[in-house]
């Protein structure tokens, strides 16, 4: 699936009105799979609404074990919402899984740009609240779920993810071992 800027904007709750202002901002840009866009250390300046392929955030740990945080794939927003994801080095990495195609503006110049439209506010309040909505269910899953539950849970959701991602990124997303995640898919 391949998104236009446009669309991906305004169902994210950009007005019609503000395009004019927006569209401009943004560039084309492709990252091949396996590319890292953001590492640990590094400011997080920009903002990546996704045409067509998957993202993932992910923590190292001090013996360099990844854990998946985050997935985005197209249609969605990756942008830095936390002040400190802005204002300070980021703790994490940002890996194209896949081939992506993106559009991508500098985020600061974005918040300029919409603050005459009182209504297209909504839109950095739609991806808090989806940001929010994210870690709460999956807080919930970590408390509340066994592992056959969560990746249950995970295919409900992501049905199109469970196709794309390697498994072992799956299984990381959901706090278990890749062949812990193998039985429960084999039984």
């Amino acid at each position: 699936m391949t998104l236009n800027l446009t669309d991906i904007l305004q169902t994210q709750g950009v007005e019609a009105l503000a395009m004019p202002n927006v569209l401009p901002l943004f560039k084309s840009v492709s990252f091949t799979a396996g590319s890292t866009i953001l590492s640990a250390g590094e400011r997080w300046y920009n903002l990546l609404a996704i045409k067509q392929g998957i993202f993932r955030l992910y923590y190292l740990d001090s013996n360099g074990k990844e854990s998946n945080k985050g997935f985005f794939s197209a249609g969605q927003i990756l942008a830095p919402m936390a002040r400190s994801a802005i204002e300070q080095p980021v703790k994490f990495y940002i890996e194209a899984l896949t081939d992506v195609n993106a559009y991508q503006c500098k985020y600061c110049a974005l918040t300029t740009a919409l603050q005459p439209f009182a209504q297209s506010q909504m839109f950095f309040q739609q991806l808090t609240e989806q940001l929010l909505e994210d870690k709460i269910n999956r807080e919930l899953m970590f408390l509340q779920l066994d592992a056959r539950k969560r990746y249950q849970v995970f295919q409900q959701n992501y049905p199109e993810l469970c196709q794309q991602i390697p498994l072992r990124h799956i299984a990381s997303y959901l706090g278990m071992t890749d062949v812990t995640l193998s039985r429960i898919r084999h039984s």
